[in-house]
């Protein structure tokens, strides 16, 4: 089975969750996941030993996290070399707001515009609102953005909006994608 590499960007904590469920899901059909936040990994880190990667941002104010991003760009030859994934955590998603799947869908696109990365794979997804670690001023921005696009308001509390059963089906999808892809392969690229 495939070494895969997940990479994220999160603000909040939700990517990371996210992330990690992904994780098990990969790990159930028998492939070996090594996840890292996207600012904690070593500069000297080698793509080199893995086969597969997913990569997974937050969009925060309309964009993803700048070194999310710059992993992305620096090794985009790699990363459009191998059997590869990005998931793109998306408030627009959540509530009821009728151009949310177009918000969260061109905040995806421009992200993989940014990089020259093509993923094989990508999914947006909708995350949480977690007003309790906003600091006030952020609190009342997406208070506003919440009540202008049909999410909850009530900042005493936070909001989980991700669809985890759907975490796990794309996480089964891209465990046959992945094994599909590296058993296709006599043996994975090395850039």
């Amino acid at each position: 089975m495939a070494k895969i590499l997940a990479v994220y960007g999160t603000a909040h904590g939700q990517t990371k969750a996210i992330v990690e469920r992904l994780g098990k899901a990969l790990g159930w059909f028998g492939h070996e996941v090594s996840i890292w936040q996207g600012d904690h990994l070593p500069f000297d880190y080698s793509l080199e030993e893995f086969d597969a990667f997913v990569l997974a941002g937050s969009v925060h104010f309309g964009r993803h996290q700048h070194y999310l991003r710059g992993f992305a760009r620096r090794h985009a030859t790699r990363l459009n070399h191998a059997p590869s994934a990005f998931v793109s955590v998306c408030g627009a998603l959540a509530g009821s707001w009728p151009k949310g799947e177009n918000e969260a869908r061109k905040y995806l696109e421009r992200f993989i515009a940014e990089t020259g990365w093509a993923p094989s794979a990508s999914r947006s997804m909708a995350g949480a609102i977690k007003y309790t670690c906003y600091r006030w001023p952020v609190r009342m921005i997406i208070r506003a953005v919440s009540a202008r696009t049909g999410r909850p308001t009530d900042t005493s509390r936070d909001w989980d909006f991700t669809d985890w059963e759907g975490v796990d089906r794309f996480g089964a999808e891209l465990a046959d994608r992945f094994a599909g892809s590296i058993a296709g392969l006599e043996a994975p690229p090395r850039l």
